[in-house]
């Protein structure tokens, strides 16, 4: 059966490109040109990757910030790694007709073990893996890999970046992630959405919270370009933010040592210093 895509002309990464999407995706219908996170992510991706980085992008979706990652990382790999079949569909597409070399497309859910999970078809939230609440709506079951098993098979000797959006389901992601940042200790982005942990996982965002404490000394809340310390917030503070201030949804970023976010702080500095120089000459 031919796959129906909705199909806009958008603004992303600096230019206008023809973009794929499930017919009927809520968020490329919305879609403002240049759209606010992905300038934001854009701009993580200047000043974390180089030409040569390798990436996880874990949650792919369509392949929007998969395309921003190899705008930089054009001699390296970006793995787009998407378990919803429809997406995934239009992140080939699009990878294709955009002449992304550099993005390997994987089809699978990323989770603690081997196995396999259910993906319900929902017209409103596109596909999302649930229990009862789903119960009689068409499912189709999509295999699932530990991080640590997708890295060993495609034989990466480097990982710079890896960014998880996986609708409440980045705890066990990580935890399947284990070797991988023991070994290659990279920055990690991760979506905190206490809504989905709540509402499809019946999960607690404070132990979440505390679980992602104790395993990255590091961790920071990314918002509007620019990092603040979970720890300095505290885990109280964090959760109001979370919950009132960004309507439960939060970029936090993750890295094991301090080195790294200093260097991250660095480039975004040095970021700012040169569109400052840009616009006092009026370029």
């Amino acid at each position: 059966m031919t796959e129906a895509f909705l199909s806009r002309r958008v603004r992303l990464g600096g230019r206008r490109r023809l973009i794929h999407a499930p017919a009927g995706d809520w968020m490329l219908s919305r879609y403002r040109d240049g759209g606010r996170g992905f300038r934001h992510f854009r701009q993580l991706a200047a000043a974390v990757l180089d030409p040569d980085s390798v990436v996880l992008d874990v949650g792919a979706n369509i392949g929007l910030t998969a395309l921003l990652a190899a705008d930089v990382a054009t001699r390296g790999r970006v793995y787009a790694i998407e378990a919803a079949p429809r997406n995934f569909a239009a992140l080939r597409r699009n990878v294709s007709e955009q002449g992304a070399s550099a993005i390997r497309p994987i089809h699978c859910a990323v989770g603690a073990e081997e196995g396999s999970v259910p993906f319900f078809d929902n017209s409103v939230f596109g596909y999302v893996v649930t229990g009862a609440d789903m119960a009689g709506s068409p499912s189709i079951a999509v295999p699932m890999r530990p991080i640590d098993g997708i890295v060993a098979e495609q034989g990466l000797e480097r990982l710079d970046f890896i960014k998880i959006d996986v609708e409440g389901f980045e705890q066990d992601a990580l935890t399947g992630a284990a070797a991988t940042l023991d070994r290659f200790a990279p920055l990690v982005m991760l979506e905190f959405n206490s809504w989905c942990q709540i509402a499809s996982f019946d999960r607690s965002p404070r132990r979440f919270l505390e679980w992602l404490l104790d395993r990255f000394p590091e961790l920071h809340i990314w918002r509007h370009g620019e990092l603040r310390s979970v720890r300095d917030l505290g885990v109280y503070q964090f959760l109001h933010a979370n919950l009132i201030e960004h309507h439960c949804n939060t970029d936090l970023l993750a890295a094991r040592s301090p080195e790294r976010i200093e260097r991250l702080r660095r480039s975004l500095d040095a970021a700012r210093g040169f569109l400052g120089w840009r616009a006092r000459l009026g370029l």
